[in-house]
């Protein structure tokens, strides 16, 4: 159950030296109340940096309201990185009602004036339709963009669509080089991806390193992908114990995508954890709550068939919905078949049979 990470680029303090890049009268690291009192007289980067220390708990406690107040008074003047980073607040719902629109204007907004990150996350909202509709060619042109300034996410992002052949034509080779470039300029999550091209070009044993060492590295995805391969190959009460130790490591990060993979541990047969449908179900719908896709198509199948719960099938609809919305092309499918052929409770609809097949051609 391998799955690709692509990066939306937020502006924390420690990521790139942006102090150096204006003139500005208040130091950039000065002590909070005197930053504050900055701020407060009207000084656009102070108020920007002011922002991303609420919003990042560095050298100041979060406070996500604040950081959107901030950050929201030296984006309205223009400043780039401030720009940047409110339609990250936006996307987020941090400190504001999430508003992905809104999330779209800000982040095009510091991309029109050049600021690189920018670039990256405009690429990304492109490419995962949020705020503007699907636009993979367009996500990678932003990339491309990121990547000749030899930014690592941006080579990560690239990967993606290479891997995948979305906006560009498929390249395993070229997504191998854009990931490695990722990994060699530090990105942590491009560790993980590399797993997954290594394994599907059939080198099991660079696979296998690549995810223990993202694993390691705390990647949640990895770990609970490790989880899951060690409980189909365990033999010995080492393996297993490793198996729920990588297991429990990822449910501690309270992480959607790990409650999936949990829930499919024990709702499928494996060397490791007993079948358990109540815990299958009860992981499966904490993932489908927090939005997590695979688990929302999971437990539509679940309503649709009536395994371990009453058959459902409006409820079954509203969850492919959901996960279809979320951009799960098996749910999509789904839809497409339902609406199409009809059932004992949902009838016919051509127009939303029609709706979702022109989705899954996007």
């Amino acid at each position: 159950m391998i799955r690709y990470l692509s990066v939306f680029t937020v502006l924390i303090l420690s990521a790139c030296n942006y102090f150096n890049q204006t003139t500005i009268h208040c130091e950039s690291m000065e002590e909070l109340p005197q930053l504050e009192r900055c701020a407060q007289s009207g000084e656009t980067y102070s108020q920007y940096n002011l922002g991303a220390r609420y919003m990042n708990g560095i050298e100041a406690p979060i406070d996500l309201e604040k950081a959107f107040y901030w950050t929201k008074l030296a984006a309205d003047k223009g400043y780039p990185l401030a720009e940047s980073n409110l339609g990250w607040l936006y996307y987020k719902g941090w400190g504001v009602p999430k508003d992905d629109k809104k999330a779209f204007e800000w982040t095009i907004k510091s991309a029109k004036q050049g600021h690189i990150p920018a670039y990256v996350n405009l690429g990304f909202l492109y490419s995962h339709g949020i705020g503007t509709p699907v636009n993979w060619k367009k996500g990678v042109e932003y990339y491309q963009l990121a990547a000749d300034a030899d930014i690592a996410e941006a080579y990560q992002n690239l990967g993606i669509a290479y891997r995948y052949g979305k906006g560009v034509r498929q390249d395993t080779q070229k997504a191998l080089e854009m990931t490695k470039r990722a990994v060699e300029r530090g990105s942590q999550a491009a560790i993980y991806n590399l797993s997954g091209i290594y394994s599907s070009m059939g080198k099991s044993k660079e696979a296998n390193l690549m995810l223990r060492k993202a694993a390691e590295l705390n990647i949640v995805f990895a770990q609970a992908d490790l989880a899951a391969e060690l409980a189909e190959i365990a033999k010995t009460e080492v393996d297993k114990q490793e198996a729920k130790q990588w297991l429990e490591r990822a449910l501690a990060q309270n992480d959607p995508y790990a409650y999936t993979v949990a829930g499919m541990l024990y709702a499928e047969k494996n060397n490791v954890f007993p079948i358990n449908e109540k815990k299958a179900y009860e992981f499966y719908m904490k993932a489908a709550e927090l939005g997590e896709e695979q688990a929302q198509t999971l437990l539509a199948l679940w309503y649709w068939e009536g395994r371990y719960v009453p058959k459902d099938e409006i409820k079954a609809v509203e969850w492919f919905e959901r996960a279809a919305n979320n951009g799960e092309i098996k749910a999509a499918k789904k839809l497409v078949e339902i609406y199409g052929q009809g059932s004992k409770n949902i009838p016919k609809n051509e127009v939303r049979k029609q709706y979702w097949q022109d989705k899954l051609s996007e």
